[in-house]
């Protein structure tokens, strides 16, 4: 046991040190955060946003809030008394190493975080900072507990996984993110705002995916975007924004990255022999993606597109899916407008395309801007008797 501040604290084993340090996360970090800044370079990333007259943007701060939140989750996944991660929460770790490197976090930063939050952690339980690959032996030599040992042992190994995910992506040649340059501006509505732009790469992930964005006039935020074009050699990239994204300007330079996301349409002996897509609002980008590259397959399977919109002025898309529909003869679009149909896309679905004699072989993608309006429609789906495993729904 250790006596600080007039309190006894438990540090005998790894669980104890573990509630009791999420007891004093905000000051830990805070300790981290001023040792980083010292042991640190400034964040260098590879591309920033930039205004039409070439005015860049600083780069971005990673938010506190989510390195907290990060720390906090990992820290249930310990196993036993073993600095050791469940298998979930390696691959969280591990994808948050590919998340940071968009921020330019490189090998130096996760030293110097590696050490920053050692000597947080021995700070505040009032202990000496032992170094990084601490034994038991050694920390026996300085009077560390075990449990704070294992603590320390842990945080090590939390950092080395996370460098680790980074590592994989930059050995597999995937970039940390692209520049993009605003081509053509479009308000099509008084709620959307199309952005067409060309990547400096056209490596931007597959078509239903979401990127990332950075914009000069947001240049602290990630905003999450689906392209409306599949990916192509070329680099183009459209975005459907709300018009609370700010005036984009022909000329500015985007930063896009993270490509995420599981939609998509198996071709092969994977197809389904027929597809329900379901758009909610700007949802919609992403299925349109997925449109265009399956008129790519030799035998493209049936698609019938529902997009749900809250009244008829939010379909700034109609007439492109309408030449759409007329020109692939396996495509159908039915637009469903919340106001005047009383009904949402997935309850037209139901009653059209996915009748119960098609719901055991039909493939259901769900794709709207809003987790809480997906599950709503995924919910009704299962209600009525679609088998959830038939479904794939972002976000």
């Amino acid at each position: 046991m250790t006596q600080e501040r007039g309190l006894t604290t438990d540090l005998d084993d790894l669980a104890s040190a573990v509630r009791v340090a999420r007891e004093r996360i905000d000051s830990i970090t805070a300790h981290t955060r001023t040792h980083f800044t010292t042991l640190a370079t400034p964040l260098a990333p590879d591309h920033s946003p930039s205004t039409a007259d070439g005015a860049a943007a600083p780069a971005a701060p990673v938010p506190r809030e989510m390195l907290r939140r990060a720390v906090l989750y990992a820290s249930h996944g310990l196993t036993g008394d073993q600095a050791e991660f469940s298998g979930h929460h390696t691959d969280y770790l591990a994808y948050l190493g590919r998340d940071l490197r968009k921020f330019g976090v490189t090998m130096q930063h996760y030293e110097a975080a590696a050490e920053a939050a050692g000597r947080a952690v021995c700070e505040e339980f009032g202990y000496p900072y032992p170094g990084i690959d601490l034994t038991y032996r050694r920390a026996a030599e300085l009077g560390i507990p075990d449990g704070l040992t294992e603590l320390l042992q842990a945080v090590d190994n939390a950092v080395r996984i996370v460098a680790l995910g980074a590592v994989e992506d930059d050995e597999a040649g995937v970039p940390a993110s692209l520049s993009a340059t605003v081509l053509e501006v479009a308000h099509r509505t008084a709620q959307t705002t199309v952005v067409r732009l060309q990547a400096s790469s056209p490596q931007t992930g597959w078509a239903g995916q979401t990127l990332e964005v950075r914009t000069p006039a947001a240049p602290d935020e990630w905003q999450q975007y689906a392209s409306a074009l599949p990916p192509n050699q070329a680099g183009y990239l459209e975005f459907h924004c709300p018009a609370s994204a700010g005036e984009p300007e022909v000329g500015e330079t985007w930063v896009v990255a993270n490509p995420t996301g599981g939609l998509g349409v198996p071709t092969g002996d994977d197809a389904p022999s027929g597809v329900v897509m379901i758009a909610v609002n700007s949802g919609l980008a992403a299925l349109r993606a997925l449109v265009m590259e399956v008129s790519g397959a030799d035998d493209p399977p049936p698609v019938h597109l529902f997009w749900g919109a809250d009244t008829s002025r939010d379909l700034h898309g109609l007439t492109d899916l309408r030449g759409l529909e007329r020109g692939f003869p396996w495509f159908t679009f039915t637009p469903v407008v919340t106001d005047e149909d009383h009904v949402t896309a997935a309850e037209t679905a139901l009653s059209t395309a996915l009748t119960a004699a098609h719901r055991d072989s039909t493939l259901v993608l769900i794709s709207g801007e809003d987790p809480d309006t997906v599950r709503d429609q995924v919910r009704i789906l299962t209600g009525a008797g679609v088998d959830p495993e038939q479904i794939i729904a972002e976000p």
